[in-house]
């Protein structure tokens, strides 16, 4: 019953601050992007909780349980890495080229509103139905430790209350809800590591959990594998993009990058340590991506356990909110206005935007439940995006010669290499090695890694065959003119284009 009570005193608290969004969305733009305005401590807040999304958490602790201590942190330390890369990579470019979405920088940047919809394509589907359907996952465990229900129930509540209160506040409500969410969740999380390390110091911090030589060897390709996806896979990722989009100015979309990514790094070895623990205190776990909640519930007192989960809960109903919004900036953005009608009106594209996160909301459903299980969805949307859309926008802001043309074969090439290789396998040659050598043949096996390095072949090829327009070259020469950094905001944009 307490946990009832608290979970339905957060619901208001998340509505009332969806009534005040709702008050301020106006548009599409205002919803998708909040008008350009969110301050450095309102982005970086959102992004943190973002970065320590509790399915995602819960899934790290769980490859913390099952495979050691290294491979429990590459999840978080990963999310951190990609962080702070993205800042130093993308985030000013975006916001120079006054860009919508992520997708936006790939059509502004290259001259082709068409490929700005084709990579928006790739990322609806890999952040708006795949991580969205992961993130579904996790806050369902939730649902169904708050409230004792079934998987299925727990998920129709969980998306029903996430969707709603996306439509109604948009991104504002989202980032603002965000800090009040993932500062309680921090507090819980740390608590439980506290906690831990007091009363079971005799299971943690193990040298055979954490033996940092394996990584260099045959053994250490899946602490690879998981950290390499995010810290680089995830670096065009299409929601952590959209509240970057949103910052007030290019200096507060990167710093709050960097703070946010510095954060999560210096806490990235909290799951595997967790993971440790609980492998004795949970001794044969079937799904140790739970075992947060068992543990917080069994140990905490009765209030602070509904606080803790009712957090837990509220961090996975905003992260999946996010990818639901960025989902529907690319489809209204990158689709709608630039090809089907882009003289709408205002009201009519808002709908339209709404109809969008509630479709992805919907779909992201029918994965979770078909699924059920997190870290399956989260990496397979994680590898999409790696494989297809990462070189463009990490080579674009630093090497001008980056063509069109060579973006759609890159991208192209990806998508086809990874879909015939999962299918099959990774052609290679046959290594007997596990040291070195045969690490690097295991991550050449994975199909992301392989293709990861075919496309990257593949763009610097086709630009030197290809060379970029005069019209892709001024582009690169705005997205470098540091002039822009100040220009923020919905007003000085407007002013500053005309």
């Amino acid at each position: 019953m307490l946990n009832i009570i608290i979970f339905s005193l957060y619901l208001i608290f998340i509505y009332y601050i969806g009534y005040k969004g709702y008050k301020r969305v106006n548009t599409a733009e205002d919803l998708i992007v909040a008008g350009w305005s969110m301050p450095l401590s309102v982005v970086t807040g959102s992004l943190v909780a973002a970065l320590l999304a509790a399915p995602f958490f819960f899934a790290a602790v769980g490859s913390g349980y099952t495979s050691g201590g290294f491979e429990g942190s590459a999840t978080m330390g990963g999310l951190g890495t990609c962080m702070i890369l993205g800042a130093l990579i993308w985030t000013k470019p975006l916001r120079r080229l006054k860009g919508w979405t992520l997708a936006d920088y790939y059509g502004l940047r290259y001259g082709s509103k068409k490929l700005g919809a084709y990579t928006g394509v790739v990322m609806a589907i890999a952040f708006g139905v795949f991580n969205a359907a992961a993130l579904t996952v996790g806050g369902t465990y939730i649902i169904q430790q708050l409230l004792q229900i079934d998987f299925i129930p727990a998920a129709l509540l969980f998306v029903s209350l996430t969707a709603l209160y996306s439509v109604i506040g948009g991104l504002w409500a989202v980032a603002y809800t965000e800090i009040v969410q993932g500062a309680l969740a921090v507090a819980g999380i740390v608590g439980i590591t506290i906690f831990i390390l007091f009363y079971y110091p005799d299971v943690t911090f193990n040298p055979e959990w954490w033996n940092i030589s394996e990584l260099f060897n045959k053994a250490g390709a899946e602490f690879w594998t998981l950290y390499l996806v995010l810290a680089l896979g995830d670096i065009p990722a299409v929601d952590l993009g959209q509240r970057v989009a949103a910052a007030k100015s290019p200096k507060v979309a990167q710093r709050s990058m960097i703070i946010a990514g510095t954060i999560i790094i210096a806490i990235s070895w909290i799951p595997g340590m967790l993971g440790e623990a609980f492998k004795t205190i949970y001794p044969n776990s079937t799904n140790p991506e739970t075992l947060m909640l068992a543990f917080a519930q069994g140990y905490f007192p009765p209030l602070l356990a509904a606080i803790f989960l009712t957090a837990m809960a509220a961090m996975g109903m905003s992260t999946v909110a996010a990818c639901y919004v960025a989902t529907s900036g690319i489809i209204t953005k990158n689709i709608y206005l630039d090809f089907i009608n882009r003289n709408p009106d205002p009201k009519k594209l808002l709908r339209f935007s709404r109809l969008i996160i509630i479709l992805s909301a919907l779909l992201g459903l029918v994965l979770a439940v078909s699924f059920q299980k997190v870290i399956d969805l989260a990496y397979l949307a994680w590898d999409i995006v790696f494989v297809t859309i990462f070189w463009p926008i990490v080579l674009g802001p630093f090497w001008k010669r980056v063509s069109t043309p060579a973006v759609w074969a890159s991208i192209t090439v990806g998508l086809v290499y990874y879909t015939i290789t999962s299918l099959t396998h990774v052609p290679s040659l046959t290594i007997q090695s596990k040291g070195f050598l045969g690490l690097l043949n295991e991550l050449w096996q994975a199909p992301v890694f392989s293709g990861v390095v075919i496309t990257g072949i593949t763009i610097v090829i086709v630009s030197l065959l290809i060379p970029p327009s005069q019209h892709v070259l001024e582009m690169h020469k705005i997205e470098k003119d540091k002039t822009l950094d100040d220009v923020g905001g919905k007003e000085e944009l407007m002013d500053h284009s005309n």
